[in-house]
């Protein structure tokens, strides 16, 4: 008896092992919203200067470590555009003051649900989980609030055996930051489009 359950927990042991080798996990955006480069930020007749601040919510908690990766690639993101001459982390410096609030809304609950049957047959049934992003950002000038831009995403993310061959070109982490840097493209656009078009300034005399 005892030497039955030895060979049926190293078969478990070793299938296991062969799994987590062999499995793949592979993330793909959702491209809900348009995909803007560089060029289609249209750059103001004097360059601007503004500042920020970061919150992250994930699954309804504040994140600091989120909100900490997500200033690195707004810092990194608004830098490279045509608007701003200098844009710095915190509060009170320059023309404009944007407050971006990140969101993952997806359902935690049914991914782990999800994962657990996928891991429990070794991932013949593959595991899925969804995560909804939604990026707000305020502006501000001086005490006011010039308007909020809204945008909303989502990543797609599935475990199974057979796509360990996609996991190097669609891994979770790279392609979250493709989506939440598309989004931030998507305010650049917007931003500078209500900028050029005199929104923003018809906005502030109201």
């Amino acid at each position: 008896m005892r030497s039955r359950v030895r060979v049926l927990f190293r078969y478990v042991v070793i299938s296991a092992s062969v799994s987590l080798f062999a499995v793949g996990c592979a993330s793909f955006p959702g491209k809900e919203l348009p995909t803007y480069t560089y060029d289609n930020v249209t750059a103001p007749a004097a360059k601007l200067t503004a500042s920020y601040d970061v919150k992250a919510l994930v699954f309804g908690k504040e994140n600091e470590r989120s909100a900490e990766r997500m200033q690195e690639e707004i810092q990194k993101v608004l830098q490279a555009s045509p608007l701003f001459e200098k844009i710095t982390p915190g509060t009170g410096i320059g023309e404009y003051q944007y407050s971006f609030l990140f969101k993952n809304e997806g359902n935690q609950a049914l991914a782990a649900i999800s994962g657990f049957i996928s891991g429990f047959t070794f991932t013949i049934i593959p595991g899925y989980a969804r995560d909804e992003f939604v990026l707000t950002v305020d502006v501000k000038r001086g005490n006011s609030l010039i308007k909020t831009y809204a945008y909303r995403d989502h990543m797609d993310s599935w475990i199974q055996l057979l796509l360990v061959f996609l996991a190097p070109t669609h891994w979770p982490p790279d392609t979250s930051k493709e989506v939440f840097d598309n989004m931030l493209m998507n305010f650049l656009h917007d931003f500078s489009k209500d900028l050029n078009a005199g929104v923003l300034v018809a906005a502030q005399g109201k």
